[in-house]
């Protein structure tokens, strides 16, 4: 499922909140409905400009959707009674939640008004200083905002431990997830899952090829034969996947299969005096892609979290080196003054091709030579008849997952996917491996 799907008015162009009554999931305009058409919710990505901003200041990048009560605002003097009727989800950037969470509307309603131009003695400021009253100490809880679109950040080997604990964190804090995540035991078991999983980063190199080849990665059953550990972390030197977004994925096993999350990153983005406030809340990785994946469920590189399987892949057709990190002194002080294990970080990259000197080539003997492909591509997975026992006599079934082809120091050609029958009866023996 995924959680990072903003969504818009297509009439206005205003991104929407949404809540959900039963079943159904009830789109909003933001702040108030009163004297505005009726929201026709589309995905924003189908929508040239989307005014996607924080509820309280106007300000880009909303952190936080925070939740209310509904409020109304009654409006006394003057030819009629106006009554204002506000909406009950808010999204708020970094710089107002602090006034939220200081329990400051005084200061927000300055703050506010200062960002939007209104002098202290407009009538405007009254109002709004009404209004943030109300806001913030009536608030009933917050819930992280996955939509926002960050500035993806740089993530090295030795950030890893810290980045697991602050996700350890979030999980376990009292900030809401989006609902899929948010039931107490499923924060609670991938918590846990991760504070002790192995930490994966894969190099720039090996970035690259995942980039480069997921695309057109064939269909792949996720079995524990591919998986490099039962649960884990992998982060990539640079973000992946078809829209270039997925920082990382963690995999947690649960009964039958494994639950997949998806993570975007957060860089830039914000002034540098609200950043240490956003790391200790929140961290680097902000969940926008979550999937349940039964064993044996074949997943090809267009899935959102292709990269994944596509790393997995590669690293069972042992193409890659899996090293420990050396983590810096202050890393392994800080884990040992809490009596927890040292952390499980691993440096995964392509292995360098090999340096076997070329020999005179072949003298041609009259029978039938294979050339060598002058690219690289993927084979799907198959069926093979495996050669074993006495004299290599013997015939079993395997299954052979989706690998690369080819020569290591040659180009990949992408849009190209060879399908391999495997042959269903035996065949007689010999001392050649079955294609």
């Amino acid at each position: 499922m995924n959680l990072a799907t903003l969504m818009a008015c297509a009439t206005c162009g205003y991104s929407l909140t949404h809540h959900h009554d039963g079943d159904q999931v009830v789109y909003r305009h933001p702040v108030s409905e009163d004297g505005r058409h009726q929201p026709v919710p589309v995905a924003a990505d189908l929508i040239g400009d989307v005014y996607d901003r924080c509820h309280i200041c106007s300000g880009p990048r909303p952190v936080w959707n925070y939740h209310t009560a509904e409020l109304e605002a009654q409006g006394i003097g003057g030819r009629r009674e106006i009554i204002q009727t506000y909406n009950t989800r808010w999204h708020v950037c970094a710089r107002c939640a602090q006034y939220f969470e200081a329990d400051d509307p005084a200061g927000l309603t300055a703050a506010s008004a200062a960002h939007m131009g209104w002098h202290p003695t407009s009538p405007r400021y009254a109002i709004l200083s009404m209004v943030h009253r109300a806001i913030v100490l009536t608030r009933e809880g917050r819930t992280l905002l996955t939509t926002t679109d960050w500035p993806p950040a740089t993530l090295t080997p030795d950030m890893l431990p810290k980045i697991r604990d602050r996700l350890t964190g979030l999980l376990r804090g009292p900030a809401g997830l989006p609902d899929p995540l948010n039931a107490l035991e499923t924060r609670r078991v991938l918590a846990e899952h991760l504070d002790r999983a192995p930490l994966y980063w894969i190099n720039h190199e090996f970035t690259d090829l995942i980039n480069e080849v997921t695309r057109d990665q064939p269909p792949a059953p996720v079995t524990d034969r591919i998986t490099p550990s039962p649960s884990g972390l992998v982060v990539w030197a640079h973000p992946t996947g078809t829209r270039g977004r997925i920082a990382a994925v963690s995999w947690t096993p649960h009964p039958g299969g494994w639950h997949l999350l998806g993570y975007r990153s957060i860089g830039a983005g914000l002034d540098a005096d609200l950043m240490p406030t956003l790391r200790r809340d929140i961290g680097w990785l902000i969940p926008v892609h979550t999937d349940h994946i039964p064993r044996t469920t074949s997943i090809s590189g267009s899935h959102p979290l292709g990269p994944l399987i596509t790393t997995w892949l590669l690293m069972n057709q042992q193409m890659t080196d899996t090293t420990p990190a050396t983590l810096p002194k202050a890393t392994r002080n800080t884990y040992h003054r809490s009596q927890r294990p040292a952390p499980d970080v691993r440096l995964v990259r392509i292995k360098p091709p090999s340096t076997t000197p070329a020999g005179d080539p072949p003298t041609p003997t009259g029978g039938r030579t294979r050339s060598t492909p002058d690219h690289r591509y993927w084979v799907s997975g198959h069926e093979r008849n495996q050669a074993y026992g006495p004299g290599r006599s013997l015939r079993k079934k395997i299954e052979v997952e989706p690998f690369l082809k080819g020569p290591d120091d040659k180009p990949i050609k992408l849009s190209t996917t060879v399908r391999v029958l495997g042959r269903r009866n035996p065949e007689p023996p010999t001392g050649d491996t079955p294609q």
